[in-house]
């Protein structure tokens, strides 16, 4: 299994031999950002390969969300998606990353009759026009659960598309606070689409993004399941805060993953 970090550059400029000795596996955050998509891209790949030239482990990025909509019912907007998806595909090739990590987009405020069969047909459409770009770059493309209420629709979008480069990515922390479910039932319905993670810990009612054991999560729970279905892709700690907070959190997953 890879255990990581989310990152960006200045915060692994602050320390950068704690983070590529600490983690085997980093999520490079930056390309969430449009401005780093646009002016910014190539400088922030070069000042990348510069400072990760002797890290030896796995990298990957998290794509970007901010005023993205691919399921929205105006096709400009989805073009816009279309074209961000792109930029951050070519920093990720451009890094060598392996995966990159896109936001599920579903609304949880929406009630109009429909929504959900919708949301599943235009999430299909847009995936099966783009999965082949993935594919050819061999970079896998990870939907993140936000306010989603459990795992049927992202689950139903990778059996749709059909393609090794489209699988799950398991929020520990909107799981809980934002889609009020236990986390158990989301491994078992992804099985083996569940091909990474991220981890935090949160009070059920805001996304805070604590260490382990600072929240109401049963890790206990969480972590026997990922042992049952012998999990062994990427983990990756999404905890706000500085070193301390991560030296903090890397402690009680190792506790936690002793345990089981």
């Amino acid at each position: 299994m890879k255990i990581g970090t989310g990152i960006y550059l200045e915060k692994l400029n602050q320390n950068p031999d704690f983070y590529q000795e600490a983690y085997t596996c980093l999520e490079l955050q930056d390309f969430v950002m449009p401005n780093n998509l646009d002016e910014n891209r190539d400088s922030l790949i070069d000042q990348y390969t510069t400072v990760l030239k002797n890290y030896k482990g796995l990298l990957t990025i998290h794509g970007p969300y901010i005023d993205l909509h691919p399921t929205s019912f105006d096709p400009l907007v989805r073009d816009v998606c279309v074209q961000r998806y792109r930029q951050a595909l070519g920093a990720a090739k451009a890094l060598n990353a392996k995966f990159m990590v896109v936001h599920s987009n579903y609304e949880n405020i929406t009630h109009y009759a429909g929504y959900e069969t919708y949301f599943l047909q235009e999430s299909i459409s847009f995936w099966k026009n783009l999965i082949k770009e993935f594919e050819a770059s061999k970079v896998t493309a990870v939907i993140e659960n936000i306010h989603n209420k459990n795992a049927h629709l992202i689950r139903s979008i990778i059996d749709a598309v059909d393609s090794p480069y489209l699988a799950a990515c398991l929020d520990t922390g909107h799981a809980h606070a934002l889609g009020k479910s236990q986390l158990i039932t989301w491994v078992e319905s992804y099985g083996q689409h569940l091909q990474y993670i991220h981890l935090h810990d949160n009070n059920g009612e805001q996304d805070q993004h604590l260490p382990l054991g600072e929240g109401t999560i049963d890790f206990q729970v969480f972590f026997a399941k990922l042992k049952e279905i012998q999990y062994d892709s990427v983990m990756i700690c999404e905890i706000f805060g500085e070193i301390e907070s991560q030296q903090k959190n890397l402690k009680q997953l190792e506790i936690l993953m002793k345990q089981q």
